[in-house]
């Protein structure tokens, strides 16, 4: 059993990260958290939590619980109301669903709004680069980049997809694969009378499409700052294409023309979009990455990982926001019974890892449904058709 008091490192300020300190909070187990950043950073995107909704009631203090639908891009849309309407897929050639996909409740989330609601009541440490991880017989500490350290009984990475963490359990393993597809992904806005028109014609949560061209593009709603005024509501895109010309594979500034090149053949409302977007909208260059879960030693019960650090996925079965919440679910349980005597550390993180490891199966998964996307033909053998946005193995 766990000799000296239980304390917590959490190492990342994200969905993972902030939903773990919140429930080791909640439990009355000693925590801090920490965050390499030192403001918010400028990207924004959105969640499709689905089937972890109720591990985030168990895991969050019911006053933010209940308060979560400040999170939604839309505001006035209920989880229940967002479930019914499900995830569309369409033809991306006609503009008529392929599939659809439902669950009891959808809660269709911004990550900005997400992480500065699930950080109130936490004091995070921010601007806390790390740079090492030492363990000795009496616990961990975490070293960052300002001189100063964190000592406690676990470390557990949240940090990302390029995690520290990963890279100091696991050396060049902890290496991310790019996958062979052109990714952009960027928001917009759109005159009053067009915004009103999209708002109508999309899926609340999620509307995807496949084309016959091998071509992924999918439409969201980030935001309603002032609901009376449409111009001001900001939509975004995701696009993903193979790999083909001397400019995708360079990843060339002219993004905008790159996909606009590719949108002959295509039906609404994915037609008229890239048709109004302006000619100067910024389009970042992106990549899309992946780290399939590997073993890790886990120094005897002090260092382990959980979220995008743990299983980086692509977006295409919209399962990543889910598992980080799931981790946290685990992770929280596992720290009550050591506080409580009942588990040590190391044993508590040999059954967390364990059900980690299973959990990033759903890499493959993800992946499977993202080269899907890119090979019409055979489209309806993916994953979303026979599984939907549920869990893999219904855990």
């Amino acid at each position: 059993m766990s000799e000296k008091p239980l304390h917590v490192i959490v190492i990342g300020a994200g969905l993972a990260g902030l939903t773990i300190a919140q429930g080791l909070k909640k439990n009355g187990v000693s925590h801090v958290i920490v965050d390499r950043e030192t403001a918010p950073r400028g990207r924004n995107w959105g969640i499709t939590l689905s089937w972890a909704d109720p591990l985030f009631e168990k895991l969050l203090p019911p006053e933010l619980y209940t308060t979560l639908q400040a999170c939604q891009p839309d505001k006035d849309l209920t989880a229940e109301a967002a479930g019914q309407k499900g995830i569309l897929i369409r033809d991306g050639s006609t503009g008529k669903a392929m599939t659809e996909a439902h669950m009891p409740l959808i809660r269709r989330m911004q990550i900005q709004k997400t992480k500065k609601h699930l950080a109130q009541g936490l004091n995070i440490k921010y601007g806390k680069k790390l740079t090492d991880i030492t363990t000795d017989d009496s616990g961990v500490t975490a070293h960052f980049e300002d001189g100063t350290s964190e000592t406690g009984n676990v470390v557990i990475g949240a940090d990302g997809g390029a995690s520290r963490v990963r890279r100091w359990l696991l050396g060049e393993v902890a290496d991310q694969e790019v996958m062979p597809y052109a990714f952009m992904n960027f928001p917009f806005t759109l005159p009053a009378e067009k915004a009103v028109w999209l708002d109508k014609e999309m899926n609340p949560n999620v509307d995807a499409s496949a084309h016959p061209k091998n071509m992924y593009i999918g439409l969201f709603l980030l935001d309603k700052p002032i609901q009376e005024k449409p111009e001001t509501w900001i939509f975004y895109l995701l696009t993903t294409w193979p790999l083909t010309t001397r400019e995708d594979f360079e990843n060339t500034e002219n993004r905008l023309e790159r996909l606009r090149a590719r949108m002959d053949g295509w039906a609404d409302p994915y037609k008229s979009v890239v048709e109004w977007l302006p000619d100067d909208i910024p389009i970042g260059k992106d990549q899309l990455r992946i780290w399939h879960t590997k073993p890790w030693d886990n120094h005897g019960g002090k260092v382990t990982l959980a979220g995008d650090a743990a299983h980086s996925m692509t977006f295409h079965r919209g399962q990543g926001g889910n598992l980080a919440i799931k981790d946290a679910d685990e992770f929280v349980t596992q720290m009550i019974a050591v506080q409580e005597g009942k588990l040590s550390p190391g044993e508590a993180l040999k059954q967390y890892d364990e059900g980690v490891v299973e959990r990033g199966k759903e890499v493959a998964i993800s992946t499977a449904q993202t080269d899907a996307f890119h090979d019409y033909a055979n489209f309806k053998e993916s994953p979303v058709f026979k599984m939907g946005i549920r869990p893999a193995g219904g855990k």
